[in-house]
């Protein structure tokens, strides 16, 4: 039979580590708090972390913080490719259940950044492609996105947003009253893309909802959408097939990463 010390012992000094990394500086106790670790325990791996040059003690303090060589860590990590390999499988389940594509977006800096979507290969013939940034304000990614990030990061996202240009989110149509369709989404934890810009970049070809992924410990926002074409049928009833497998498969692909970036 195995022996899962080492194992445990691995996972423990990432704990640490990554309670120092992405909370410090700590003290030993609190650190033994956040990873639910004796503190003797606590004491050892930090030890162990300073002697491997990963983790300093401050001078004259009892708080520690992580050194430079952390750095070294990500190199060779690309968070959106690891994303797409997690959440493919499932957003082509979703097809599978729903009848129609989806794209995955990536909150970046004052736009949403499309990294899967598998339209094209369902035949779906749509203007659109991998990599492009779309509109915060305008779509459903980017409204469910802000619904929910915490409110320092929205206020810091929204002031990017307002400097950005883009015609869509200086829109003063989708400015009015912003707060209160943030608290709407939050209540529905669901939003649909505009109609105008919809009809604009889709001359009214479809409509589009989207749904949050929440990943705990990572700073990544990722939303998942659906895209469904206005002849398909009234919309009232497709959502009640779509959004229910739409918010189950989000919730899905935040568990893999959840693990995955434990």
């Amino acid at each position: 039979m195995p022996s899962f010390g080492p194992v445990r012992s691995v996972q423990r000094g990432l704990a640490v580590l990554r309670a120092v990394s992405e909370l410090g500086p700590l003290g030993a106790t609190d650190i033994a708090s956040i990873c639910k670790l004796p503190q003797p325990t606590t004491v050892r791996i930090l030890e162990t972390l300073i002697m491997a040059g990963y983790v300093y003690r401050q001078p004259d303090k009892v708080t520690y913080k992580v050194t430079g060589r952390t750095l070294g860590l990500s190199r060779g990590f690309d968070p959106h490719q690891r994303l797409v390999e997690i959440a493919q499988p499932v957003v082509d389940q979703l097809h599978i259940k729903i009848g129609w594509p989806s794209n995955l977006a990536v909150f970046d800096g004052d736009a949403m950044v499309i990294v899967h979507s598998n339209r094209a290969a369902l035949g779906l013939s749509i203007p659109g492609r991998l990599g492009a940034r779309i509109p915060m304000l305008a779509t459903g990614v980017g409204l469910v996105t802000l619904a929910w990030m915490p409110e320092d990061e929205r206020r810091a996202a929204l002031a990017r947003i307002q400097d950005s240009g883009d015609r869509w989110d200086s829109d003063p149509r989708l400015v009015k009253d912003l707060p209160q369709r943030l608290d709407q989404i939050r209540r529905q934890n669901h939003a649909f893309a505009d109609e105008e810009y919809l009809d604009a970049v889709y001359q009214s070809r479809i409509w589009a909802v989207a749904v949050p992924i929440r990943i705990e410990h990572s700073q990544l926002r990722v939303a998942l959408s659906s895209l469904v074409l206005r002849i398909g049928g009234e919309r009232k009833r497709l959502l009640r097939t779509i959004l229910p497998n739409l918010s189950r498969a989000a919730e899905r692909i935040g568990r893999l990463l959840t693990e995955d970036y434990i």
